[in-house]
């Protein structure tokens, strides 16, 4: 039998919906942040930009490092359920002051995801319909809009529609996808696009540098963790989630990214890289302009869903922090009726705005476009954060895995030796994202990654200084959490 937080069913500040998300709409919701609509139609030419024709080098790469991670999330989820899963996480193997970080670095980094995607979601749609490009900016609020109202209402209704459509974008890419490579693109396949040798600048930094956007796109395959409270059975249900959706998006980028490279030519990498929408190049080329019209359509459809998802994803960790206590409490209240925490969804709502607002005007890049230069500052910006995390989650797994191995069969090699992996990976893509500096106003988005991160430390020796009973509390309210009894899950 489970053990049930009694802190946490006792409390004032609000509780989520228990057991109202099944195992497809876990499975949606890690799968719809992951977005491969529109990463797929958006990220490859930030990868491509210094990467090239190696630009499935750098997918496969930060595939690899987040098949580590999922692993570590996996081992976490198996004995625990709750909402803010980073921020829990890192605060039971890293300890509470980890456990801040984890979670200030992660809800900031999600949030960094709303702008940047409900830019997406602007662009695109000036784009099909035809209009000027400064329209970007109305297409915008009415998604913010649209956005408030779903996330708002039971969350189960939001994963349905982000499972739909998510089904039709990715048959689209498979499409595209089977056409170009049985084509064999423009000069014939090319198993040379996943070496070191194709990239545009810099060799090995070259695919470093374009891992920072090879990760971006698979950001999200773990965020159906963060609903471990509002889903039914979340310590079998979660891992399953995690690891579909990882396996899932490592196999089709694998294969859109080569048949992308492929229809260029994997020496014609610049080229690649300057168009912003090459997976609609590719299908307009290989197959017809009605197949590229349905994948904008379709990126556009996935860059909303995703705005919906990271922005759901980050009020849960603000929930989970104002609960505690650690954060306004405000933030861990929930919708009387709905269950959803509206006072978190409301902040980040208005911070994403925000956040849109002074991008994409008095500090937009001219050599981006203002939409554009939301979607790559902020997805910069949002990605650093994220990384942090991630190798903060890789290392905490190496101790969490350690510290229970009385109740595992513990393996030096499996516990140790696949966190490691995707810490060195997550390493090298967060060096190759900070040297050699980025151009134009990607230069300046460590300096703001950085500056949050001091912040987060000034606020955390705040805390310990002013209220050292709310520090300890840090992650202790779980929605569920196994004892020795997880063993059987660990050993499945």
């Amino acid at each position: 039998m489970a053990n049930t937080s009694t802190e946490f069913r006792g409390t004032d500040a609000g509780e989520l919906a228990h057991g109202s998300l099944r195992l497809w709409d876990a499975i949606a919701i890690s799968v719809s942040v992951i977005a491969p609509g529109m990463a797929l139609l958006l990220n490859v030419s930030g990868v491509s930009g210094v990467a090239g024709g190696s630009t499935p080098l750098a997918f496969l790469l930060g595939g690899v490092a987040c098949l580590a991670l999922a692993f570590v999330v996996i081992g976490f989820t198996r004995r625990m359920a709750t909402a803010g899963y980073a921020y829990t996480y890192a605060s039971r193997s890293l300890g509470k002051d980890a456990g801040f970080m984890a979670g200030w670095l992660y809800f900031f980094g999600f949030i960094c995801f709303v702008p940047m995607t409900m830019s997406g979601v602007g662009y695109l749609a000036a784009n099909l319909l035809g209009v000027s490009p400064k329209l970007w900016i109305v297409f915008f609020i009415i998604g913010m809009a649209l956005y408030m109202l779903l996330s708002v209402i039971r969350i189960r209704v939001t994963t349905r529609v982000q499972l739909v459509v998510g089904i039709i974008t990715v048959a689209v890419i498979v499409l595209i996808d089977l056409v170009t490579t049985a084509k064999g693109g423009s000069h014939g396949q090319a198993l040379s696009a996943f070496s070191f040798s194709h990239t545009n600048s810099g060799g090995f930094n070259g695919v470093f540098y374009g891992i920072i956007f090879g990760v971006t796109s698979y950001i999200g395959f773990e965020t159906s963790a963060d609903f471990g409270e509002e889903t039914a059975h979340p310590r079998r249900y979660i891992p399953i989630a995690v690891l579909a959706a990882t396996l899932f998006a490592i196999v089709l980028y694998l294969w859109t990214t080569y048949s992308i490279t492929i229809g260029y030519g994997v020496n014609n990498g610049a080229k690649m890289g300057a168009d912003p929408v090459a997976l609609k190049t590719t299908a307009t080329t290989f197959v017809g302009s009605w197949l590229g019209t349905l994948a904008e359509i379709g990126g556009m459809c996935a860059a909303f869903i995703v705005c919906v998802a990271c922005a759901t994803a980050a009020s849960r960790t603000l929930f989970a922090m104002g609960r505690e206590g650690v954060l306004p409490r405000a933030f861990g209240h929930t919708h009387a009726k709905f269950k959803t925490p509206v006072n978190a969804t409301i902040a980040v709502t208005v911070l994403g705005v925000a956040m849109a607002l002074i991008m994409g005007y008095p500090l937009s890049d001219s050599s981006f476009g203002q939409p554009l230069s939301n979607y790559y500052f902020w997805a910069t910006v949002g990605t650093l954060l994220v990384i942090i995390v991630y190798i903060m989650i890789c290392l905490g797994g190496i101790v969490y895995f350690w510290n229970t191995r009385t109740s595992r069969k513990w393996n030096p090699l499996v516990h140790v030796g696949i966190p490691l992996v995707g810490a060195i990976v997550f390493g090298a893509a967060l060096y190759g994202s900070i040297y050699p500096a980025g151009s134009g106003i990607i230069k300046w988005t460590p300096y703001v990654a950085l500056v949050w991160l001091l912040l987060g430390i000034g606020v955390l020796l705040w805390l310990r200084a002013t209220r050292p009973d709310q520090v300890a509390q840090i992650g202790s309210i779980l929605g569920e959490e196994g004892g020795t009894e997880a063993a059987v899950l660990d050993t499945a």
